[in-house]
C-alpha cells in the first residue's frame, strides 16, 4: 500500500510539473509559425538519425552488459540490449521513472541474478551517464552562452554525480569495514530483518563491484560513444529541421534533455524535455517557435523508436506488460 501511494504522489508531482513546463514552453507561441516550422521538416534526414537512434540502444545494452559481467560470466549482450529497450519504454508509459526498475526486475529474471543488484548497476550506468555528459558541458560551456541558472545546474548534477562515484569507489574498497558497522547497528533489529538486509546490501555491493575494477572503463567507453551518436542523432535533427547550428549546440541540447530525466515529470518526460531545448536552442537565437518545432521532431523520434520496439520485443517475449510494472513497483 505505502509503494502504491508513493507512486501515486510522484505521479502527481511529474503531472503538475510537466504541465507547468507544458505551459511555459507555449507562452508567447506564435502557432502558425510552429505549424510552419512543423511543415519544413526534411524527413529524409530522419532516416540517418533513426539509425543512429538504434546504434544508441545497441551501445548503452553493450555499456550495461559490462557492469553486469562480474556478476554472470558470459552474459549476452542481447539480453541487455532487450532489457534496456523494454525499460525505455516502460518509463515512456508508466509513471515514477519505473522503467529502472522493470530493468532490474526482467534482467533478474532472464539471467537469474538477484534483482537489487541489477538495480545497483543500473544506478551506477546513471552515475556514468552523468559523468560522461558533464565533461562535455564543462569542455564546451565556454564556447556557449547559457542562461546562468541553466550553466550552475548542470554543472551541480555533474559534480554531484562525480562525488557519488568517487564515495562509491571508497566504500566499495573498504567493503568489510563497511559490511561490519552496519551489521553493528543492525544488531538491534529482529534476526529476520537483520537477515534480509544483510542479503540485500551484499547483492548491491555485488552489483557496485565494478567501480573498483576494470569494466567500468569498457562500460565509459561504450556510453562515451553512445553519447557522441546521440550528438550526432541531435545534429541530424538539426538538418531535417532546417536549423544550421554548430555542433556544440548539439551537444548542449542532449546533455541538459538527459539532465532533465531527473526532475519529476509525466511519462515520456512530455514537456520537461520541451522546455529546456527551447532554453538551450533560445541560447543560440533560434526563434521559440523553431526550437519548439525542434523538441517536438526530436521527443517525437526517442519516443515512438523506444515505444514500437519497446512494445515489440515485450510481445515477441510473451512477456504482460502489467504484470512487469506490477513487479517493479514492488521493488520499489
Amino acid at each position: 500500500m505505502a509503494s502504491s501511494a508513493r507512486t501515486h504522489l510522484n505521479f502527481l508531482i511529474g503531472l503538475i510539473i510537466s504541465a507547468a513546463a507544458v505551459f511555459l514552453s507555449l507562452r508567447k507561441i506564435d502557432f502558425t509559425a510552429l505549424w510552419a516550422s512543423l511543415q519544413s521538416v526534411n524527413h529524409l534526414w530522419l532516416i540517418p538519425a533513426l539509425a543512429g537512434q538504434v546504434s544508441c540502444f545497441v551501445l548503452k545494452g553493450i555499456g550495461w552488459r559490462y557492469l553486469l559481467l562480474p556478476a554472470k560470466k558470459g552474459l549476452r549482450v542481447t539480453s541487455a540490449i532487450t532489457v534496456l529497450i523494454i525499460g525505455l519504454m516502460v518509463n515512456n508509459l508508466f509513471p515514477a521513472k519505473m522503467g529502472e526498475l522493470a530493468r532490474g526486475y526482467l534482467m533478474g529474471e532472464r539471467e537469474k541474478l538477484p534483482k537489487t543488484l541489477c538495480l545497483s548497476t543500473v544506478a551506477v550506468e546513471h552515475l556514468l551517464d552523468i559523468l560522461v555528459l558533464t565533461t562535455f558541458l564543462l569542455i564546451l560551456m565556454p564556447s556557449v552562452s547559457l542562461p546562468p541558472w541553466l550553466r550552475t545546474s548542470g554543472t551541480l548534477v555533474g559534480m554531484a554525480a562525480l562525488g557519488i562515484i568517487v564515495v562509491l569507489f571508497f566504500v566499495v574498497r573498504r567493503e568489510e569495514k563497511f559490511l561490519g558497522w552496519v551489521g553493528h547497528l543492525l544488531t538491534r533489529l529482529p534476526a529476520r530483518f537483520q537477515e534480509k538486509i544483510q542479503s540485500v546490501l551484499n547483492h548491491v555491493f555485488q552489483g557496485l563491484r565494478v567501480v573498483t575494477g576494470r569494466y567500468i572503463f569498457y562500460t565509459l567507453a561504450a556510453l562515451l560513444s553512445m553519447w557522441l551518436m546521440a550528438f550526432l542523432v541531435a545534429y541530424l535533427v538539426f538538418a531535417a529541421c532546417g536549423l544550421t547550428l554548430p555542433f556544440q549546440a548539439a551537444v548542449m541540447v542532449v546533455v541538459f534533455a538527459a539532465f532533465g530525466k531527473i526532475i519529476p515529470s509525466s511519462p515520456g518526460a512530455i514537456g520537461t524535455f520541451h522546455y529546456l531545448v527551447i532554453l538551450v536552442l533560445m541560447s543560440f537565437q533560434v526563434s521559440k517557435e523553431a526550437a519548439l518545432g525542434y523538441a517536438i521532431v526530436l521527443h517525437a523520434l526517442s519516443f515512438l523508436m523506444e515505444t514500437s520496439l519497446g512494445v515489440a520485443l515485450v510481445f515477441a517475449g510473451n512477456l504482460s506488460l502489467g504484470r512487469v510494472a506490477r513487479r517493479a513497483e514492488e521493488l520499489q
